[in-house]
């Protein structure tokens, strides 16, 4: 048993924390490997944040206990926030219809990024073996608590029955969440009180650069998270890069007449260009404002998607066309403009459109103003 010290905790502290991208990876790679990736999330964002969540329970582990946290007989696990957390997730993952099997297989690969870790950048070979040995412990107490909140529940066929269907559903979200956040455009979701509901990645990406796919889905705002939000505390509770239930005229003040007017004519769909100014740029969008198609009621609220046009508006604007009847002169064929003035076909095609000219001369009229010379003229 090895006695912590300021110095031990903040080592081990700094290199999780620092290395957050790097075990989301390994955990990445594992599920892949082994199978498990087909009944999990496909958007990264889920996968940090369950990264997040165990990197901060053995962050909390180092806090509360001086020693190595070994497991107690009759332990009260509600007291421990390590062991909370175990509960919280069993808790959620079996409601999605996860066996407990399956859920504990995974978490021996979380277990192992974060041991992989801790051999590849620790030398010292007690310190490694005593950082590994604090991290076995809490993922126990983690898994502990798994088995403990998973007893709790009746292993009949009408369970196994729901889980299997709970995980169907799971996989078709998670199947049309990785849709709905590669779609090219910016998609927007309101609900009828014009507050935001979701947005995909394309349409986060237009009000913060630094932003992950999934970020809008599973963002701490969300109420399907509200069991995380009570464990933190007021000023920490609201994620700042997170748009769910911001109203459309705090976030969209350009649009919010256009939508007004269309629930205001209970249309099905409106089509529209609105010019934005945005990071001090004029941008040219086409919108569609349409209705989610919902006969139930339970999903009332109106999709948003916009398409940059602005390459395609300039590129129009920068096109100059001549339309109409041009009159021109059946001797000297100069061109009369719009205000009356006759104009040589060179300088009147030069002001209304892109063209340049340069001066040669046709063979038919070389032949007839030099008949002398036997030059073929092309």
């Amino acid at each position: 048993m090895v006695a912590q010290n300021h110095q031990y905790g903040d080592n081990l502290k700094r290199l999780l924390e620092e290395n957050e991208d790097r075990l989301m990876k390994r955990i990445l790679d594992y599920a892949v490997q082994y199978g498990y990736a087909a009944y999990t999330s496909t958007l990264q964002e889920a996968w940090r944040l369950s990264i997040a969540g165990l990197t901060g329970s053995i962050i909390e582990g180092l806090q509360k206990y001086n020693n190595i946290p070994e497991l107690i007989p009759e332990e009260e696990l509600e007291e421990y926030p390590v062991a909370m957390f175990g509960i919280v997730e069993a808790e959620r993952h079996r409601e999605r219809g996860v066996s407990l099997n399956m859920f504990l297989g995974l978490m021996k690969y979380y277990r192992q990024s974060y041991i992989d870790l801790i051999r590849d950048e620790i030398l010292d070979l007690m310190l490694r073996e005593s950082y590994e040995l604090f991290v076995n412990r809490v993922f126990d107490r983690i898994e502990i608590a798994f088995c403990v909140e998973w007893s709790g529940s009746k292993g009949d066929k009408a369970i196994h029955d729901l889980q299997i269907s709970n995980r169907m559903m799971t996989n078709e979200k998670n199947k049309y969440l990785t849709i709905f956040e590669s779609i090219p455009n910016p998609v927007i979701i309101l609900n009828w009180a014009k507050k935001i509901d979701n947005m995909n990645f394309a349409a986060a990406k237009l009000f913060k650069k630094n932003i992950s796919p999934g970020s809008q889905y599973y963002c701490l705002n969300r109420d399907r998270q509200l069991e995380m939000e009570q464990r933190l505390d007021a000023e920490s509770a609201v994620d700042p890069s997170c748009f769910g239930g911001m109203g459309s005229a705090e976030l969209l003040p350009w649009l919010e007449g256009r939508i007004d007017a269309y629930l205001a004519d209970n249309l099905d769909t409106v089509v529209f260009e609105e010019e934005v100014h945005r990071s001090d740029e004029l941008y040219c969008y086409q919108i569609k404002i349409s209705k989610l198609l919902d006969v139930s009621g339970k999903f009332d609220g109106i999709i948003i998607i916009l398409e940059d046009i602005t390459s395609l508006k300039q590129a129009l604007n920068e096109i100059k066309t001549l339309r109409g009847i041009l009159p021109i002169c059946s001797y000297c064929k100069n061109i009369r403009d719009d205000n009356g003035y006759w104009q040589r076909v060179e300088e009147y095609l030069e002001d209304r459109s892109e063209a340049e000219f340069s001066h040669s001369i046709c063979p038919e009229c070389f032949r007839k103003l030099y008949p002398d010379y036997d030059i073929d003229v092309k």
